[in-house]
């Protein structure tokens, strides 16, 4: 299982990483693609409201301008972010009692 957490989080940590830089040089193609990838994560992990956030993001990404969908990705950005941090406590704790 710690296996498992450690490699979704740094796939996590690079999605992020890389849908912020698709944001910044305002290229629509990886954003969409991001955000799909995203959404795996957020039915994976992540509670409903969540999840749906994502969900919602990767369907408006296919057919909003990349202008207005900046605004709503910056809204969830801050969520995503948090889920990566929870599951880096999660293997931090599981590291801790394996020694």
């Amino acid at each position: 299982m710690l296996t498992l957490a450690l490699t979704f989080q740094d796939s996590l940590e690079k999605d992020l990483n890389s849908l912020r830089a698709a944001l910044a040089q305002r290229d629509a193609d990886p954003v969409q693609r991001l955000l799909h990838s995203l959404k795996g994560y957020g039915t994976f992990l992540s509670g409903p409201v969540l999840s749906q956030q994502v969900i919602q993001l990767e369907a408006m990404s296919r057919t909003t301008p990349l202008s207005e969908l900046v605004i709503e990705i910056a809204k969830v950005l801050p969520s995503l972010q948090s889920l990566s941090s929870e599951v880096g406590h999660w293997i931090d704790a599981d590291l801790k009692t394996a020694t």
